[in-house]
């Protein structure tokens, strides 16, 4: 035993072979494959036999013709003996060069790619918006109307997102925001954003018309002129581009409030004026901190071509919100607790534009060169009012659905109080 131990040692690990021999049963084996001087051809199977199974570099049959004829033949050839001498059964298995991702994968990616052209935060903003409108509104409301609305407007706005992807492709890839978009990197091209944006555009517009009303449909209609032909082509020539986007992003509650209401109620303008006002301090914001990116891009904005008038427009419409929430407890829309309740949002939102514009004022009120420190300090406070501006709006309509007019009596008399 020793002897054979000895033996052994010059083609195996001598730990292993001599744990293996201590038992009597193993050793037998390794006797009978000792004694038919079978274990080299056994140990040079076995490794042939694994490399039928292990992955290569590349997914091809280009493998060296040797090396291939090796693995077939021990992927495909059963030595009976080997499988005796063995305490187990050995069973080569052809290795699987298929390479390529399975079809529903490609199909999940490309829906995903498409997703992003419909800009998924900005048309939940705007399809939420309209649902809100259409809640305060003041006749019952339907919630097979309410769902396709939804879906319409959602539609809608995806259409207008996605021809606005399509025309800026050459502009997008020069700015950090926008760089990852599908038709920058090459994963679709503006034409299948156009045909994209017709699908969905047609499809929203038939189902405002014919499951909500003409005028929705209408309005829909018109948002996707706006944003995707206006809007898209001024960012180029006119800092005028920001006051036409706001009217975009105020036209969804108008269509809210229209599925059930008369547009002639001064509760719909006064909602349509709150998103209007909103859009300023929010972009205005939002566009402080990449001015040169913008300007680099080629759209002129007046961050970049006017600070001054860039933080003093955020702030003229952040105090603007007051007089507006008040409004829609004037005209009946809400109780007169909202006004007390929107302006602690609205309050916010004003003292972080103030600190904003006074900065802006301070650092351009002379044509020296500004300091680092106030830039810093400029960034900032565009930065707060920016992501004040955020949770800003979603509270003040929820407020608002809050404080309905008679939203409280009618509960109070379904519970049984009054």
């Amino acid at each position: 035993m020793i002897a054979r131990a000895t033996t052994l040692n010059s083609i195996g690990k001598p730990s292993r072979l001599e744990f293996f021999l201590s038992n009597s049963r193993i050793s037998l084996k390794f006797d009978k494959l000792y004694s038919n001087q079978n274990l080299g051809r056994v140990l040079q199977g076995r490794l042939n036999s694994r490399a039928a199974f292990l992955p290569s570099k590349q997914c091809t049959d280009s493998f060296d013709p040797s090396y291939k004829k090796q693995v077939s033949r021990s992927a495909n050839v059963k030595d009976d003996r080997d499988n005796r001498d063995l305490p187990f059964t050995v069973t080569p298995r052809e290795r699987s060069r298929k390479c390529n991702p399975p079809e529903t994968s490609m199909k999940r990616s490309a829906l995903l790619h498409y997703l992003k052209l419909t800009k998924p935060n900005l048309t939940v903003l705007v399809t939420l918006s309209s649902i809100c409108s259409y809640a305060m509104s003041p006749n019952t409301v339907s919630v097979s109307e309410l769902v396709l609305l939804t879906v319409g407007v959602a539609l809608c706005s995806g259409s207008a997102n996605a021809i606005n992807m399509g025309r800026e492709p050459d502009f997008d890839r020069k700015m950090i925001r926008t760089s990852s978009r599908p038709i920058v990197k090459g994963v679709l091209t503006s034409n299948q954003a156009f045909k994209f944006a017709a699908i969905t555009g047609i499809a929203g517009s038939f189902i405002l018309y014919h499951g909500v009303n003409p005028t929705v449909a209408a309005l829909g209609m018109s948002n996707i002129i706006l944003y995707g032909w206006c809007y898209t082509s001024l960012k180029r020539k006119s800092i005028l581009n920001t006051w036409v986007g706001a009217i975009v992003g105020a036209i969804p509650p108008l269509m809210g409030w229209a599925a059930s209401s008369s547009l002639l109620h001064p509760g719909a303008w006064c909602l349509a004026a709150l998103l209007y006002a909103w859009q300023f301090p929010h972009f205005n914001a939002l566009s402080h901190n990449i001015a040169t990116q913008y300007k680099e891009a080629g759209y002129v904005m007046a961050a970049a071509e006017n600070p001054r008038l860039n933080s003093r427009v955020s702030l003229r419409y952040s105090l603007l919100m007051f007089p507006i929430c008040f409004g829609l407890s004037y005209f009946g829309v809400t109780d007169w607790v909202f006004c007390i309740d929107s302006s602690i949002a609205n309050a916010w939102l004003s003292v972080l534009a103030y600190r904003f514009w006074k900065q802006q004022k301070i650092n351009h009120s002379t044509t020296s060169q500004i300091p680092g420190q106030a830039i810093e300090a400029a960034n900032l406070a565009a930065r707060k009012l920016f992501w004040c501006s955020v949770w800003q709006l979603p509270a003040v309509l929820v407020l608002a659905m809050l404080h309905k007019k008679g939203q409280w009596d009618r509960l109070l008399l379904w519970i049984g109080i009054l």
